[in-house]
């Protein structure tokens, strides 16, 4: 019998691997976002100085003694250079790494102690720092989200860019001063790739890296805390452990957190001071459950202005956001959302879901903030969500991606609906943070800007009215010069409407009235201050401004004839300028004047009193003697 043949096996040819196009290289996308948040953010290389620069740089005295001061800012608490006593101190802020950052730039370029406005190349300096740590976050971003969460190309773009391009993240970069949020988030990005690595490669270089990291953005801010619950679930979620291998996991970070807390305290210790102004402490005159409701209604209201930022503003504190109770449909809406995406991500976390990842990153971030534990000295900020926005825009993209492809089943039309969205979000959020960038150029701008917007903050209102001030000491033109001292005036007293008890609007006006020639309405605001707060430093200061002011009017109203008047005016200078020897004796001389005898004795009095050797009173009072006897 014959054999069959058998047919011959045609082999399997192997398909054309699809090849990556040089600009979808990780390392190209990673770079091109880098360079998007730079040219974002290059405006802000021409800004000045704005708001809490004065604490960390501007009047900070140690930080302003470049490396020399850097023993000072490791061992005190990060307000003390700028305040300058530990009593005046209260709860405690170790966050040395930034201002050390802001210490040795100063040693480059040296501190002008001629004026800060001499230091302006230092601030263009600061701010072009602030942009390149922002430009590498945006590149360890994407190296995170691409290695290993989304482990996608254009997704991990999607999201990096929203992030990059996202307004409520002007505050961070276009504030110097907020170098310490940068750097916070810098290294725990580092401490979530290199912690990665780790568990992925079973080396324990990248174990020392991580907590390496993770020391560095604790000694930036201290929000880093948060990173032990966090850890454990990106463990869970993005590596082949389980729950209980993932908190083992996140063992060394916790001792490394237990160190730091040990360390802190032994250097700052905790003062607890009882604060009595609302502007440092947001809850003073609410209920507890108003205060409850209120901070409900602050979460909610942070989820809309990451999907909205259409009014920013520096300052959120009394009154912008009212205190408000659980009977407010916007209290209850945001119990009904908070529940929701809690709900749903623990449902879904045991699957490793993305869009829960993102959730519980997003309310882990926040929660430290939220003012529920922790208070935070204020009700809410801008600069409070830099870290959450990260995992709420994991949970956006994740959560849009799975309805679009439930939507379209065609690739190439999916792709098209890619773009528009990206678009339609990408160019208006981008110009809201190029603008807002400007509106950072330095106080002046940044607090009239927002006093428009957002006009029912004591703060930014005062903060307007002060800006006012200097504009009119700066303007050249008297029409000019009047119109911006009548818009402080207006603004301070609006500031004053909202919070009647706020000291610095009752200085401010006085100073306004002053610069307005109004020596009487300058008197009375300082002195509304001084009711308030009789040890402000500032009030010996305007003290000598006043004797200066009554004595130009008496010497006024003396050549007017009005001699009457002018007693009264000298006697307010002798009031604010007790130890003036040359205050009394001009009052000695104008009772000299008009007759009263008695009354210009004791003056002349007292002018030898304060200076023995002023010959002309003691001739005076000689001749009042001998002619008496």
């Amino acid at each position: 019998m014959a054999k069959q043949k058998l047919p011959n096996p045609k082999p399997i040819e192997a398909k054309p691997l699809i090849k990556t196009q040089w600009y979808e290289r990780p390392n190209v996308l990673g770079l091109l976002l880098a360079i998007i948040a730079v040219v974002l953010y290059a405006v802000t290389f021409q800004n000045e100085w704005a708001l809490d620069d004065v604490i960390s740089i501007t009047m900070n005295s140690f930080t302003q003694k470049g490396f020399a001061g850097i023993p000072d800012l490791l061992s005190k608490d990060s307000f003390y250079g700028f305040i300058g006593n530990a009593s005046d101190l209260s709860g405690g802020r170790w966050r040395p790494l930034a201002l050390i950052s802001f210490a040795t730039e100063i040693e480059i370029f040296g501190w002008k102690k001629t004026g800060i406005d001499n230091n302006l190349s230092l601030a263009h300096f600061m701010h072009f720092n602030n942009v390149l740590l922002y430009a590498a976050i945006a590149f360890l971003l994407y190296q995170l989200l691409y290695k290993h969460i989304t482990k996608k190309i254009w997704p991990s773009f999607i999201i990096t860019l929203l992030f990059v391009v996202h307004p409520l993240h002007t505050e961070v970069v276009a504030n110097i001063k907020s170098r310490d949020e940068l750097l916070s988030w810098f290294f725990l990005l580092l401490t979530l790739i290199f912690a990665l690595d780790w568990k992925k490669k079973n080396k324990t270089i990248f174990l020392l890296l991580s907590v390496v990291s993770f020391f560095l953005a604790l000694l930036s801010k201290e929000n880093g805390v948060t990173f032990i619950a966090i850890l454990p679930i990106t463990f869970f979620c993005f590596t082949k452990m389980e729950w209980k291998k993932s908190f083992l996991a996140t063992s060394p970070f916790i001792i490394v957190t237990v160190l730091y807390i040990i360390l802190r305290f032994s250097i700052i210790g905790f003062v607890h001071k009882e604060i009595t102004e609302v502007m440092n402490s947001p809850y003073l005159y609410a209920t507890p459950m108003q205060a409850l409701a209120t901070k409900i209604f602050v979460l909610g209201k942070y989820i809309q202005m990451l999907f909205l930022p259409l009014k920013l503003n520096y300052d959120y504190s009394f009154n912008q956001i009212p205190y408000t109770n659980f009977g407010d449909w916007q209290v209850l809406l945001s119990i009904v959302i908070q529940l929701a995406l809690l709900i749903y991500t623990f449902k879904e976390i045991n699957k490793k879901n993305l869009i829960a990842y993102g959730i519980l990153f997003y309310f882990f971030s926040v929660f430290i903030i939220s003012n529920l534990v922790v208070d935070t000295g204020g009700v809410m900020g801008e600069r409070f969500l830099f870290q959450a926005s990260f995992g709420f825009l994991i949970a956006v993209v994740a959560g849009i991606s799975l309805l679009l492809q439930n939507f379209f089943i065609e690739q190439k039309t999916l792709k098209s609906v890619v773009i528009s969205i990206l678009v339609i979000i990408v160019l208006p959020a981008s110009y809201k943070t190029f603008s807002r960038n400007k509106e950072w150029k330095n106080d002046k701008t940044l607090f009239i800007k927002d006093a428009l917007t957002n006009p029912n903050s004591a703060r930014t209102n005062n903060g307007a009215g002060t800006s006012y001030i200097f504009l009119g000491d700066e303007a050249q033109d008297s029409l000019l010069k009047k119109s911006c001292y009548d818009s402080s005036v207006h603004l301070l007293k609006k500031a004053l409407v909202i919070h009647p008890k706020y000291t610095d609007p009752y200085l401010n006006l006085g100073v306004a009235y002053e610069r307005k020639k109004m020596i009487d309405s300058a008197e009375y605001y300082w002195n509304k201050a001084r009711e308030l707060q009789r040890s402000h430093p500032k009030l010996s200061e305007f003290d000598k401004v006043l004797v200066a002011g009554f004595l130009s009017n008496a010497k006024k109203d003396y050549e007017k004839g009005d001699t009457s008047k002018a007693i009264n005016d000298y006697r307010k200078a002798v009031q604010y300028g007790p130890n003036d020897s040359k205050t009394w004796y001009n009052l000695a001389g104008i009772y000299f004047t008009t007759h009263k005898y008695d009354s210009a004795r004791i003056c002349f009095e007292q002018t030898l009193k304060l200076d023995p050797k002023d010959e002309m009173a003691a001739k005076a009072l000689n001749f009042m003697n001998a002619t008496k006897k």
